[in-house]
């Protein structure tokens, strides 16, 4: 027992690089010397205390002990001290295997079979002598190894109380195991208690392993999810300053082109030079320009790059025909085109629709030229909404939509081919389709289209005259 915690002090010392004074030399010797002979009393009968609980309380006890010498973190001491006694038990065993064989052979011809040892004898206090020093021996070489001579610096990783208490379970399962065979009936009840003790302190220690690994992915995935926020937050914001540059630079330069030609159209106009086409024709050139400048407004970002420069895409396309263009974004777009609806399905009917309501405002003369586009969360269900201003639909290409390609604006370039694709993939998604209209006017939107998913799977028409459909199982009306 005094080698084994001579042991267990200095290899927790070498492994934590702590170097004790000489008062606390002499304390750390005198408490294991204190220990060897409670063991010592133990193991003759003195103390009514079976020998594997005075080495659990040993162990305990020198926890206890070590964190007032060295005063470092709890769970460092617990663990170094753990992995230092667990170590020292091993060397013991290491150091004893020999020295018992070379005892056995020559007590092979002393001693009768059957009756007990005598270890009273000076062959048995010689071998245990050696043993001691072997194991001290043992335990200062294994600091002269290179790795090992500046201690075991991983002590301080956060894992390594996982590994000291699972090391020492099994490290008392096999002091228990051994002892066993040699233990009387009177101490089995003792034993099987360290047995359980000691799967009690690798459970702990697996424990302790499951929770960190949980806290390590949950960090982990918090992490990442930071990394994701910083980086929408930066595109976001690299988004916005490139359509701002985009923007000052078409202004300046729409200024810088016309502040000429308007100085040149004054000079001629005040000398009567100027014709009515002349200043009609600088009036529609400003105009273009202008709707052109509009058309780089700056819109806000879904975050997702493919859509947004689909939008912008479309927000030129419009200026060019003279339509104002609105975008509303609201709710995590990324989280929609992950686990809603694919990206590519989206963009399918972001074309689609905004391009129907192209066709449909060109084909209006309303005033009003005005189309809205609507992204994200605005309720309970994700959903991608188009209003516009252009000519409504008729009631049969509404109570026909969904079972072939239908347009009211084949002239003008409709196909049907975008609502055909739109109910495909509304059954894919389990959305629903709403379309709803109003009185054509030059103040409002005469029109809108929904494509929500909300797991409904139905097409809904909400109009102003209920009256002109045809009563049919494939779609609900609604009165507006």
């Amino acid at each position: 027992m005094l080698g084994i915690m001579l042991s267990s002090f200095y290899i927790f010392s070498k492994s934590i690089q702590y170097t004790a004074a000489i008062s606390r030399k002499i304390l750390i010797v005198a408490w294991c010397l204190l220990w060897a002979v409670l063991f010592a009393c133990a193991s003759t009968g003195v103390f009514p205390l079976p020998l594997l609980l005075i080495r659990l309380l040993e162990c305990l006890t020198s926890v206890v002990f070590a964190f007032f010498l060295a005063r470092k973190r709890t769970e460092t001491v617990i663990s170094a001290y753990l992995l230092s006694f667990g170590i020292s038990y091993f060397l013991f065993y290491i150091a004893a295997l020999p020295i018992s064989v070379i005892s056995a052979f020559f007590m092979s011809t002393k001693h009768i079979v059957g009756t007990p040892l005598d270890y009273n004898q000076p062959v048995f206090l010689l071998s245990y002598s050696i043993v001691f020093v072997l194991q001290l021996l043992l335990s200062v070489l294994l600091f002269r190894i290179r790795r090992l001579r500046k201690g075991f610096p991983f002590i301080y990783n956060k894992f390594t109380i996982v590994v000291a208490l699972v090391f020492t379970g099994v490290i008392l399962s096999l002091v228990t195991w051994v002892s066993m065979n040699a233990a009387s009936e009177h101490d089995i009840y003792y034993i099987h208690s360290l047995d359980i003790a000691s799967v009690l302190i690798a459970g702990t220690g697996i424990y302790i392993l499951i929770r960190r690994l949980i806290k390590m992915y949950q960090s982990k995935k918090a992490q990442q999810n930071s990394e994701k926020y910083y980086e929408g937050l930066y595109y976001e914001l690299k988004y916005k300053y490139e359509q701002l540059l985009v923007l000052d630079k078409s202004k300046s330069s729409a200024l810088h082109n016309f502040t000429d030609r308007l100085k040149s159209m004054e000079e001629a106009f005040t000398q009567g030079k100027a014709s009515l086409e002349d200043i009609q024709r600088l009036q529609k050139d400003w105009h273009e320009e202008l709707s052109a400048i509009k058309g780089r407004k700056l819109l806000p970002s879904t975050k997702v790059q493919a859509i947004d420069y689909l939008f912008e895409h479309f927000a030129k396309d419009f200026a060019a025909d003279n339509i104002t263009f609105n975008l509303m974004v609201d709710g995590s777009i990324k989280y929609m085109t992950e686990n809603v609806i694919k990206q590519g399905k989206l963009e399918i009917l972001i074309i689609n629709h905004l391009k129907d309501a192209q066709i449909a405002v060109n084909a209006s003369d309303n005033p009003l030229r005005r189309i809205t586009a609507m992204i994200g969360l605005p309720g309970d269900c994700y959903e991608f909404t188009v209003f516009d201003s252009g000519i409504p639909f008729g009631v049969d290409t509404l109570a026909r939509l969904g079972i072939g390609r239908v347009t009211t604006h084949a002239d003008s370039g409709g196909s049907g081919i975008g609502f055909e694709t739109t109910f495909e993939i509304m059954r894919e998604c389990n959305a629903s389709l709403i379309i709803s209209e109003q009185e054509q006017s030059s103040v409002d939107y005469s029109k809108s289209v929904s494509v929500r998913f909300d797991g409904k799977s139905q097409y809904i028409i909400e109009t102003y005259r209920p009256g002109e459909f045809p009563i049919n199982d494939r779609y609900v009306i609604a009165c507006r």
